[in-house]
Formats: C-alpha cells, sequence, structure tokens
C-alpha cells in the first residue's frame, strides 16, 4: 500500500495560513493607522464636513491675505518661532485684531502633534510661542486665524536639516 502524503501537505498548508493570519493582526496592532489632522480637528470631522470647511476657507481668502515668514529650509536651532502676517485685501492693513492659534506637526504621524498655544501681535506679525524640535525632517506649522466670523486653517511645510 502507498503511503498518501495529501492530508500532511493541505494541513502544513492551513497552518502557514493561519500563522500568515496571526502576523497580519500582530502587525496591524502594533502600527495603527495614523489620524491625518487639521488645527487639531479629525480626520473623520474633516471629511464629515469639508463642503463648510471649503465655503468658509474661500470667504476667509476673499477679504485677507495670509503669508507665512520665514525660510522653508532651516536648521533645529533657527526653528523655533512661526510667524504670519494677515493682511486685509480691502484696504491691505495689516490685521492686529485676530485670534491665532499655532500648531505643530510632522506630515507622517501624529504622534508628535503640538498645540504650540495662541499667537502673539509684534511688530506686524503674528508670531508662535518659542518651541524647540529634537529630530531633523520634515514638520508643518498650522495656523488657525480667527477674524470676526471668518475662520481659516492654514499650514505650511518646513524641511529642518542640521
Amino acid at each position: 500500500m502507498n503511503k498518501n502524503y495529501w492530508p500532511l501537505g493541505i494541513f502544513l498548508f492551513a497552518l502557514v495560513v493561519v500563522g500568515l493570519i496571526v502576523l497580519t493582526i500582530k502587525t496591524a496592532i502594533t502600527n495603527p493607522v495614523e489620524l491625518q489632522r487639521m488645527c487639531q480637528r479629525s480626520s473623520q470631522d474633516v471629511d464629515e464636513n469639508i463642503n463648510e470647511i471649503t465655503k468658509l476657507q474661500a470667504e476667509f481668502l476673499k477679504k485677507y491675505v495670509i503669508n507665512f515668514e520665514g525660510a522653508r529650509e532651516q536648521t533645529s536651532k533657527e526653528f523655533r518661532q512661526a510667524f504670519i502676517r494677515i493682511t486685509s485685501k480691502e484696504n491691505g492693513t495689516i490685521q492686529s485684531n485676530a485670534k491665532v492659534n499655532f500648531y505643530l506637526t510632522r506630515p507622517h504621524t501624529a504622534r508628535e502633534d503640538r498645540d504650540l498655544g495662541k499667537a502673539e501681535f509684534v511688530d506686524g506679525l503674528w508670531q508662535s510661542p518659542s518651541f524647540s524640535v529634537e529630530s531633523l525632517g520634515r514638520y508643518q506649522i498650522e495656523a488657525y486665524v480667527e477674524i470676526g466670523k471668518d475662520s481659516l486653517c492654514i499650514s505650511k511645510e518646513y524641511r529642518i536639516k542640521q
């Protein structure tokens, strides 16, 4: 009588499939999906309200111009504050009556997100509180600006080098 190895092959194949399922679950648990945030709003909140957000941004940009000041590439010693200038399109004056909050984030992760706090108006620029970064790479500064009923979240990416 000849031995039949088919049951052993099927059993080993089933073990490999179970092993790959366990490996997939372990990998998914140790590497969770990062939420992309926009001015500390969850991605779900942004998705649900994107039409309203886009409308508010368009209305804001009809009235005001916002520019980030400073070089896009800086060293970690230079990258200590963020600056924005808010100008009215109507008469070209610098806006000093805004409420501005700054956030520091990295584009690829939400783990290092920081709320930098309220900005201070100094010499025509809104400046963030001082901060420091430990690692090199890409960072985003987000500014949430409110002027009366109008609001806008705007961001700029910076590259930090040695």
